[in-house]
């Protein structure tokens, strides 16, 4: 980030200045700058929180120029005395206008320019001089093990992309013998490990004694080293070699693309039989559970379910408590039909208190497909549903809910009133990343966008990912367009009407109404064609006719939570809160799957003066969603005001 700032201040004729330890910060490593710059340049370019505060008003973010076609608006706002906020610091800034030049071959320039004090400086120049003395070209290799190995909470969340096994390692270091090499990490034993079984190999204690350097000296010292390297590989995520590399101006490696797919695959088998060999291979459990991440794909891909099983199950049973191992398991178990043994190993993941927010919404997912297939459909129901109101757009949750709905296991009704004809016209692609099962063992066909149905219901989805999907105009025509090309595209109920709801969601309320107008000609007893005329009446400010079409879908389901509440919601607009709370307490007793639901039930309790019943609605919502903190958030505050 410092370096991207100096860049841009050079560039437009500006200054920099760093907010080294903002509030909030937890990196006390960090809190101590004059460990590694001076005291004159933290005094010319370090500003304090207090300072850094009060420039709110006139600071934009760097996002708000990335649009622009030209540098105008920018120096604009410089010139008017105002600031750029630049606070995300993994890649070179590069602005839409600017050329094609290499700005990585400027940073270590910027580098040179950073006011770091003396005894970093001496020690910079004694690893400079150390690294130019070994013979050949050097290559660095980062092995990333430390706080996601060992400290909570980062241990309890699996990090494919930030870890590799060993083999990997051994490979290549075989493979470029005449080259000097040099092992970085934050582990150790995961060091002496691999120097055991390459003696050339070198660390960093091998070329300076960095032992009385305060931790985030030594750190930085490593990055610095790392930076000089020919090459540097490592994990496909990794900050720290990253930032290297960006200092070394070149790019990073990953193994896949130094070694071909023989090469790797064959580390993944020596890797897969230290696994089979017993947890004593491994420095930890935690550390063979990581690994074993990395191991499971490829076994249960390749029809290898049952040394995936037996491998984890050796792993949970020396006491490995990283809390995504369990539902790693509850996958392995659905793929050999253990039923009841995947059920265990779900609601394990689901009760560890450390697991990580998606792996629990994932596990909620997979229980509902567990519970589905021993028969208990009420249960299943209710699980995927308290998932999917948390993250419509999970993978593992597109992917159970599109089983459920094929299978009819979810099908439209009091629980969740959605349009099954809709859904099914809007198609995905296949899955790969963020998902715990293997999308072709559960659907053979294409997983469905079950956003549609988050966007039928706008007012209860908690994800940001899924709330920037319903308010996108450019999402919202892309499905139009695709509902456009849909079979089902018959004035009526289904897709035609849902289009209607598309328009009146990107402001074109006349057309929207006209639409579903037709729609109600042809399926007048159409409750979610009903449904949506009132929403668009309210959009209009039609709230009696609104409340007209919504006492049609009462009268056909009397019994849906999502009528009431939505009648609540347009006597609110109407600004008839008695009757609102009405609406709002039915639905609110009819409903345990939706916990935003409450939460929006509570926020009007208090703004009507009623925090008692603020507090039981709020208390309603962390139990059907106890994983989201923000509903005991909002209930502490509500408490502490009560005193």
């Amino acid at each position: 980030m410092m370096l991207n700032s100096m860049r841009l201040a050079e560039d437009y004729h500006t200054d920099f200045r760093v907010n080294w330890f903002p509030r909030g910060a937890a990196a006390p490593k960090l809190d101590k700058p004059l460990d590694l710059f001076d005291q004159s340049f933290i005094q010319r370019h370090f500003i304090d929180n207090a300072a850094f505060e009060a420039f709110t008003n006139i600071t934009k973010p760097i996002d708000s120029f990335r649009r622009d076609a030209d540098p105008r608006q920018l120096e604009e706002h410089l010139a008017s005395g105002g600031h750029v906020l630049l606070d995300e610091g993994f890649e070179i800034e590069k602005l839409p206008w600017e050329g094609d030049d290499d700005l990585q071959d400027r940073f270590r320039g910027f580098l040179a320019q950073i006011g770091f004090n003396q005894s970093l400086k001496r020690q910079m120049a004694q690893i400079k001089d150390a690294m130019s003395a070994l013979p050949g070209p050097v290559i660095a290799y980062h092995i990333r093990r430390g706080d996601i190995l060992n400290e909570a909470p980062w241990k309890h969340k699996e990090w494919p992309s930030k870890i590799e096994p060993d083999e990997l390692y051994t490979s290549y270091l075989s493979k470029t013998v005449n080259a000097a090499a040099l092992v970085f990490s934050d582990q150790t034993e995961s060091i002496t490990r691999l120097k055991s079984a390459h003696p050339h190999l070198l660390s960093m204690a091998d070329i300076i004694d960095l032992d009385n350097c305060p931790p985030v000296q030594r750190d930085f010292l490593e990055l610095y080293a790392m930076s000089l390297a020919s090459q540097i590989i490592a994990p496909p995520v990794s900050a720290f070699s990253r930032a290297a590399a960006r200092l070394s101006g070149q790019e990073r490696k990953c193994f896949h693309e130094v070694m071909d797919i023989d090469e790797r695959e064959s580390s993944y088998e020596q890797t897969i039989a230290r696994l089979h060999r017993g947890v004593s291979q491994f420095i930890t459990p935690s550390e063979a559970a990581h690994i074993y991440v990395k191991a499971a794909r490829r076994l249960q891909v390749t029809g290898r379910e049952e040394e995936a099983w037996d491998i984890a199950d050796k792993i949970l049973k020396v006491g490995a408590d990283n809390a995504f191992l369990p539902l790693i398991q509850a996958a392995n178990c659905i793929y050999l039909s253990k039923w009841d043994d995947a059920l265990e190993h779900v609601q394990a993941a689901i009760d560890n208190p450390h697991q990580w927010q998606e792996n629990y919404v994932s596990a909620l997912a997979i229980r509902a497909h567990i519970l589905g297939a021993l028969g208990k459909a009420v249960r299943a129901r209710k699980s995927f549903l308290r998932a999917f109101w948390q993250k419509p757009s999970l993978p593992d949750v597109t992917v159970v809910g599109t089983f459920m709905i094929r299978r009819q296991r979810l099908r439209p009704g009091e629980v969740l009133p959605f349009d099954r004809e809709t859904v099914m016209a809007v198609p995905l692609g296949y899955q790969l990343h963020n998902i715990v099962l293997q999308q072709n063992k559960i659907i053979r066909a294409r997983a469905l966008d079950l956003s549609t149905i988050a966007i039928e219901w706008p007012w209860f989805a908690l994800d940001g990912k899924t709330q920037r999907r319903v308010k996108s105009k450019h999402v919202l025509k892309s499905i139009r367009a695709t509902l456009a090309n849909s079979e089902d595209l018959q004035p009526g109920a289904g897709p035609f009407s849902f289009c209607a709801l598309l328009d009146a969601r990107m402001g074109r309320l006349d057309s929207a109404l006209e639409r579903n107008r037709q729609a109600l000609e042809h399926a007048p007893e159409d409750q979610l064609v009903h449904k949506r005329q009132a929403e668009i009446l309210m959009l209009k400010g039609d709230y009696a006719g609104a409340i007209a079409q919504m006492n049609e879908c009462i009268a056909c389901g009397p019994d849906h939570a999502f009528w009431h509440f939505l009648t609540g919601l347009i006597h609110e607009r109407a600004g008839d809160m008695p009757r609102a709370l009405v609406s709002f307490e039915k639905s609110a007793a009819m409903d345990d799957t939706t916990a935003e639901l409450h939460a929006y039930i509570a926020e009007v309790y208090r703004s009507v003066g009623n925090p008692t019943a603020a507090v039981t609605a709020l208390d309603r919502a962390a139990g059907i969603a106890p994983n989201q903190q923000r509903y005991r958030n909002r209930r502490n505050r509500i408490m502490r005001k009560l005193g």
